[in-house]
């Protein structure tokens, strides 16, 4: 997914001169073709990401649209400061690519994973949020970002997920359903543990015979809820699932449009990353298991949940 950012980015730059690439300490050879043929929008900093949003920021005051990479955690902890000072104040167009989101980087200890960069990111006034699940509803929000006058916060896996969305989409912010509209369980997830989802979907609609449907939320700053309200209120269980604690997670984000629409959340689970420091260093698929957040640890739950009681 990181790759199809990179090259979406790539491709809107050539059109337009205002865009600029700016990496963080990235491998050898990333976007190489962008660095020997449009030299004056790239830029590779070192490992100082304060001074790395400060200057993207700088760049986009003088009208320039700055579209930054570093891993999500560094962004999230290392310079929020910066981040809601220098860029979300001033309300620009900064486009924050955050690899590497929740459990990805699980292997290299606590100090690498990112279970709540969306709740934080979340705090910050006028900062869109965004979680996509594959590299074309990716692809898509980059080139749909070009325009956008609000400071952007882009949220990505390790890329190599299998593609579920339509390669071309006029509006990529907008939730995505999967499954049987009619269903008696709606699962609701955002960014790639929705793979997990659909999977489970996918068994319980085909093994288990029961009727489920699930929504994708793209955009974690807005879930318009408008668009599924009704789908929601005619399901008899709801299951929230995401890649992030609690605590400012897509859960707590559902509860608050259901009280602001005053709707019961009675019916309404979550299954979350838990709020602790990982010290167990597996992979993000451990990770996964350990938390219930896998396909099968998933399956089991909802068949241990009573989904016909309304």
């Amino acid at each position: 997914m990181r790759q199809e950012a990179l090259k979406a980015v790539f491709e809107i730059a050539k059109k337009n001169p205002k865009v600029i690439f700016v990496g963080s300490d990235l491998g050898v050879g990333t976007l190489n073709q962008m660095k020997e043929e449009l030299p004056n929008q790239f830029f590779m900093e070192g490992i100082s990401e304060q001074y790395l949003v400060g200057f993207v920021s700088g760049l986009a005051k003088e009208g320039f649209i700055p579209y930054v990479n570093t891993i999500a955690n560094f962004f999230t902890r290392r310079a929020f400061e910066q981040i809601a000072m220098d860029t979300a104040l001033h309300n620009l167009p900064v486009r924050f690519l955050a690899s590497g989101g929740g459990m990805v980087y699980a292997p290299l200890g606590p100090t690498h994973t990112a279970i709540e960069d969306l709740g934080l990111m979340s705090l910050i006034p006028g900062m869109r949020i965004f979680s996509p699940v594959d590299a074309n509803e990716m692809r898509s929000l980059i080139n749909f970002s070009e325009t956008d006058t609000s400071p952007w916060y882009i949220r990505f896996g390790k890329g190599g997920e299998p593609l579920c969305t339509p390669e071309f989409q006029l509006d990529p912010t907008k939730p995505k359903l999967f499954g049987d509209e009619s269903g008696l369980l709606l699962i609701v997830s955002t960014g790639v543990i929705t793979h997990q989802a659909l999977a489970t979907m996918d068994y319980l609609n085909k093994s288990k015979k029961i009727s489920t449907c699930l929504i994708h939320i793209p955009e974690f700053s807005n879930l318009n809820f408008n668009l599924w309200r009704d789908k929601f209120i005619n399901s008899n269980k709801v299951l929230v699932i995401e890649e992030h604690i609690l605590q400012g997670g897509l859960f707590n984000q559902l509860l608050l449009e259901l009280h602001r629409n005053h709707i019961s959340s009675i019916k309404v689970k979550s299954l979350t990353l838990p709020k602790v420091y990982s010290h167990n260093y597996g992979n993000q698929t451990d990770h996964f298991e350990a938390s219930n957040l896998s396909t099968n640890k998933l399956i089991k739950f909802v068949e241990d949940w009573d989904i016909s009681d309304g």
